[in-house]
């Protein structure tokens, strides 16, 4: 194995890791912090939520980092690969794009200052679905890019020439 497939390997594995934790921190600020902590008096609640809310912001701060220096990667190194089935496959890498930004820019504003905007909670459940939405688009580009077929210039060219690349 060479180091241009460990790097690879490493961007791809950082990519989901990414993924893993900004969707499951958000499940865990949005579903059972919520529950966890109904019991406590107001001001421990709120306060508790703000400290669980600082870490998780921080946890977020760094998956977007990651998730651009990974994204850009992986687009680049995908990119003639996407040209196999042009109009299916850009889609796809589009709509994934765009719903990252979309999910990057609403959850830079709710994590936003000391305290959350007022509608918080419907923004944060919103973020989950468009998450969900954003994997279902990853994975189906995914699946499409490793299913569709060489185009047949590459099919028909000579041996020599598949070895060369």
């Amino acid at each position: 194995m060479n180091w241009e497939a460990v790097v690879v390997i490493v961007s791809r594995w950082l990519h989901i890791v990414a993924a893993c934790m900004a969707l499951g921190g958000l499940f865990f600020m949005r579903v059972l912090v919520p529950i966890g902590i109904s019991s406590l008096d107001p001001e421990t609640r709120h306060a508790t939520f703000l400290r669980l809310r600082r870490v998780f912001k921080m946890v977020i701060h760094s998956a977007i980092l990651i998730f651009l220096i990974t994204g850009i990667y992986n687009s680049t190194l995908n990119w003639q690969a996407y040209s196999r089935n042009r109009e299916v496959m850009h889609a796809l890498w589009g709509a994934h794009v765009i719903m990252a930004l979309v999910v990057f820019s609403i959850a830079l504003y709710v994590l936003a200052g000391k305290e959350p905007p007022v509608a918080h909670r419907r923004y944060m459940a919103m973020n989950l679905v468009l998450m969900l939405l954003l994997i279902g688009a990853a994975s189906t580009l995914k699946w499409v890019r490793e299913h569709t077929l060489a185009p047949v210039a590459q099919i028909n060219a000579p041996v020599e020439t598949l070895m060369d690349r």
